[in-house]
């Protein structure tokens, strides 16, 4: 790959003419970084970890996938405490406030920058993202990479047997609610509508959508003791409205993890709430036509019939620490995120992926090009995040232990999707076990 000018100064990196020396070869330091990604974007990570390799001889960034974030995340933490972590490691949202709390593991990124006399501003990353990562005094904590949140895709096929406008998406779950229902009655799908990530999207954004809290104390944010507010009127309404909806599969549960893509990607279901993040692989392996509308919302929880911000998702890049690790590898560290972070590397990541580019000048790039012009729906997510309402509910959340409260909330949900219980009686159940696994974690934390 040739390298424009200004990226290989930006790095640094003095090329030498010819092969490198094996000697030469050997002597680089090597930095780990365990991805959480497969498929495309594991693929692209690799890539451009090759791209940084080949560009510069005083490194060499080793790749490897260690499972899916939460047992990425295990993997981890036991590697922390045998001394020997990776030096980058992408971990997915819900495990912001685990790596947040873990106190003399994480370097701060813009620490990280810092030691190795690299400019760095939180500033260039969009700001969703940079509030998302940061502290409260703008020191970033993270590196935000697979920048996402989630959209509505739709089959257009689909809604035309339905005789349904395949050029306008329903935006309100009321609207959501006829044409699924629709969907159904003729027969256009198998099923109106599912959705991946079921407590990311249904819940955590749901929650944002409508600026609504998911616990106390700023969502988390602001330290320890915090509970859980998840038994809501606005909760149940949304958590009942599935129980109904699966009756005639005008809902049909797919997990709770990225599963149920496949059902939209098959044709099974004609509209699937899922990542933006998602739009790579459904644009490659779909047979139909499919467009992108919003995340849905709740007419009457909207302000001034506007809807609130959706929140994000995705992942970030944390640098641990470890003992008898060298500035020069801390240098290295730097160098590779200052590629990633690059114009180029972010571009050609959104425009693959269907991520987010993370910063703003990714973002003017792509604008300035018109991209967004010739890719229609390409610009739902940045719309979605930045023309919505903000509110003190939207700019996400920092619990501890999250990963396993999402699963005590599909849990309980998933109990009342098999009648075992009803939506309010999930709920306090969800709420009741997950604050008992904060206060855990207080302890834990104390200790």
């Amino acid at each position: 790959m040739k390298f424009p000018q200004k990226l290989l100064c930006a790095l640094g990196i003095s090329l030498a003419l010819g092969a490198a020396p094996v000697a030469q070869a050997q002597q680089r330091t090597e930095i780990q970084m365990w991805m959480g990604l497969t498929g495309l974007g594991g693929e692209l990570l690799t890539k451009y970890a090759a791209d940084f390799n080949a560009a510069q001889s005083e490194y060499r960034v080793v790749m490897s996938f260690k499972g899916q974030y939460p047992e990425q995340r295990a993997a981890a933490v036991a590697a922390y405490r045998a001394g020997n972590p990776p030096h980058i490691m992408q971990m997915f949202d819900a495990g912001s406030g685990d790596m947040t709390a873990a106190k003399g593991a994480i370097v701060p990124v813009s620490d990280v920058f810092k030691r190795a006399n690299l400019p760095f501003n939180p500033a260039d990353f969009i700001a969703p993202a940079r509030g998302y990562y940061s502290l409260p005094s703008g020191e970033m904590l993270s590196m935000p990479f697979n920048v996402s949140t989630a959209v509505m895709f739709y089959n257009k096929d689909a809604f035309k047997r339905a005789g349904l406008d395949a050029e306008k998406p329903p935006m309100t779950w009321p609207e959501v609610i006829k044409a699924a229902k629709t969907i159904r009655e003729k027969n256009a799908s198998a099923c109106g509508f599912t959705t991946t990530w079921m407590a990311w999207i249904m819940l955590e954004q749901h929650a944002a959508r409508h600026n609504l809290p998911l616990g106390t104390k700023n969502n988390g944010k602001d330290g320890a003791g915090a509970s859980l507010e998840l038994n809501t009127p606005q909760n149940q309404r949304m958590l009942q409205t599935l129980v109904d909806m699966q009756k005639d599969k005008s809902f049909d549960y797919g997990g709770r993890s990225n599963d149920a893509a496949a059902k939209f990607i098959s044709g099974e279901c004609a509209m699937l709430l899922q990542s933006s993040g998602g739009l790579g692989a459904i644009a490659r392996d779909a047979k139909f036509q499919f467009g992108v509308g919003q995340l849905p919302y709740w007419p009457d929880q909207a302000k001034g019939g506007k809807p609130f911000v959706s929140t994000i998702g995705g992942a970030s890049l944390w640098v641990f620490n470890a003992p008898n690790r060298t500035t020069n590898e801390y240098r290295g560290v730097a160098l590779f995120l200052n590629h990633l972070r690059s114009t180029p590397v972010m571009t050609d990541w959104a425009k693959q992926t269907g991520f987010l580019p993370a910063t703003n000048a990714a973002f003017k790039a792509m604008t300035d090009e018109g991209f967004f012009t010739k890719n229609p729906g390409r610009d739902v997510p940045v719309v979605q995040l930045i023309n919505g309402q903000q509110g003190p509910h939207t700019g996400g959340y920092r619990f501890g232990r999250w990963v396993e409260i999402r699963d005590v909330y599909h849990e309980e949900v998933e109990k009342a999707l098999q009648g075992r219980q009803t939506a309010a009686e999930a709920l306090h159940n969800a709420q009741r076990r997950g604050t008992a696994l904060l206060r855990a974690f207080d302890a834990q934390n104390r200790s």
